[in-house]
């Protein structure tokens, strides 16, 4: 695939501007007719592993830094890009969507929303009443739900996914055969920390839209029961229970099963319930509860806990262990499906897709309430390889595991390790640094790419988990839209790769965290030409 010279031309006339920080946009409009990616985790399963990268154990030593865009201003972006055959799709806390050439980072456009864009960024073909559109939809820390016209960045609908004043979109929702299922998370737990709140009302939950409308078509709450006055303090402030169980990442589908799984958080408030920390099953067409698995129970947390005041924190608080990466549907050696799930007290566990069973387990450090699994595992299928990165931060230690911060490769029928690989932070002189993988990881056939909280980036051979190719982004940039760009903290999403690229943003400040808002671009072997996609 070739880019026009008419279109290069134009980009470095657009980077010559932007330097003396002059607007102006490439003057195409995206390509669609392949995709590298169609959202959070490469597919339906949410497998993050990516078959469309050229990057190779042979070419990763030439990874150079091609370009790098300024994403606002707000230090914490935290989305996850679609990217297509010439064009990446990125929002912003600051509520935009851009539209960039992914060759040079130059804008095709932007669409502005008055709320931060929190979710990553999907993909739908999707038959509309107006004949078929390329749509691209995304959540808001608001809790609505927008799609958007690929080509022009058009606003096709807004939806309202809230049955709760606080509640958010924070997991990526999933697309599949003309509906858009989306996991609903909430502020609540933070909000409890003030003291005259009446804590908890929220409910975790799945939403299934019309993909072509954002009409609702099903709603699940994750607990049955509505919330209940029980209790008071402060003599007029009323306690609330049960509640919590937020959905906090994107869904996994299996359509030929009919069936959505999802990961959820902990209660805020108790009574306890059966769903918190654990892997549920929707029915897909109708939002009935399948199954459900718990893996931490009497788990009942908020933000009060960790204050002075904990007039909201419940009893016997903790120890906060979410599922806050999605689980992965998988096959073992011998073609059995399995489903494979990380949690942040540090377990990795192989599940019965069919009736939730645990098959194998394996824990890793000593997890907590930002440890073990954070964001995000992938897998290598061919080599029947689970990877899974420990953030291991010590925060609300609930054992007597040693630290283990790194990159651990599992066999997936298994369960058992094949290697691990410790990460030593490069934190010496610099605030706001911690060590530990955080960040969700990508797999393709030969490595594996993964990112630290001390800004590092690493490729690591996928065979033996030694690191093969390291880059720090903990400075500063000159971007090619004239903006300020910092790097810092590399937390949430992760990596994305395409073709001969390898795109990740750098800097996260929630958590005490370094923020930052650059977008990094790297590139193979530069001169070549770039890799085939997906059609």
């Amino acid at each position: 695939m070739k880019i026009g010279a008419g279109l290069i031309a134009v980009c470095l006339a657009w980077n010559a501007a932007a330097a003396q920080q002059r607007p102006a946009d490439c003057v195409s409009t995206p390509d669609l007719s392949a995709l590298y990616n169609a959202g959070w985790g490469n597919g339906l399963h949410n497998n993050r592993q990516q078959p469309y990268s050229n990057i190779d154990l042979a070419n990763v030593g030439s990874l150079e830094l091609a370009w790098v865009f300024a994403l606002d201003e707000n230090p914490a972006p935290h989305s996850y890009p679609v990217i297509t055959a010439d064009t990446l799709f990125i929002g912003t806390p600051d509520g935009n969507l851009y539209a960039l050439d992914r060759f040079s980072g130059c804008q095709r456009w932007r669409m502005s929303v008055d709320e931060p864009i929190r979710s990553g960024i999907t993909y739908g073909r999707v038959d509309t009443p107006e004949g078929i559109r390329h749509l691209l939809f995304f959540g808001t820390f608001q809790g609505n739900v927008f799609a958007v016209d690929a080509g022009t960045g058009e606003l096709v609908w807004q939806a309202d996914v809230k049955d709760h004043a606080w509640a958010m979109v924070t997991g990526t929702p999933s697309y599949h055969d003309g509906r858009l299922y989306v996991p609903i998370s909430s502020g609540e737990v933070a909000l409890a920390a003030n003291p005259f709140y009446g804590c908890c009302t929220f409910r975790g939950a799945l939403r299934a839209l019309n993909a072509a409308t954002g009409a609702l078509l099903w709603n699940t709450h994750v607990i049955d029961e509505e919330p209940q006055v029980t209790g008071r303090h402060y003599l007029f402030v009323d306690e609330y229970g049960p509640s919590g169980a937020p959905v906090w990442s994107s869904p996994t589908l299996d359509p030929e099963n009919r069936r959505v799984y999802v990961g959820t958080g902990e209660n805020y408030t108790r009574p306890a319930t059966s769903r918190s920390d654990s892997i549920v099953a929707f029915d897909m067409d109708t939002g009935t509860i399948l199954w459900h698995q718990q893996y931490t129970a009497e788990d009942a947390f908020n933000m009060a806990c960790g204050l002075p005041i904990k007039a909201n924190c419940p009893e016997n608080s903790g120890p906060d262990l979410d599922f806050g990466a999605p689980p992965i549907l998988s096959e073992t050696e011998d073609g059995t499906p399995i489903l494979l799930a990380g949690q942040k007290s540090g377990g990795v566990y192989g599940i019965d897709p069919a009736t939730g069973e645990r098959r194998w387990q394996q824990y890793f450090g000593r997890g907590g309430m930002l440890g073990g699994v954070h964001w995000g595992m992938a897998v290598n299928q061919q080599q029947n390889l689970l990877i899974a990165p420990i953030s291991d931060i010590p925060t609300g230690k609930r054992n007597d595991r040693e630290a283990d911060p790194g990159l651990h490769a599992l066999d997936i029928s298994t369960g058992k390790p094949r290697w691990s690989t410790p990460h030593a932070a490069n934190c010496e002189g610099r605030e706001q640094c911690r060590g530990g993988l955080s960040a969700a990881i990508t797999a393709t056939d030969q490595l594996v790419f993964a990112a630290g909280l001390d800004g590092s980036l690493m490729a690591y051979d996928l065979e033996t988990g030694n690191i093969v190719w390291s880059y720090d982004s903990w400075r500063e940039f000159e971007s090619v839209n004239g903006l300020p760009a910092n790097g810092g903290a590399i937390d949430v999403h992760g990596p994305a790769l395409a073709g001969d690229y390898l795109y990740v943003q750098s800097g996260y400040g929630t958590f005490g965290q370094k923020g930052g808002n650059a977008l990094l671009a790297f590139r193979i072997n530069p001169g070549s030409e770039p890799g085939a996609a997906r059609e």
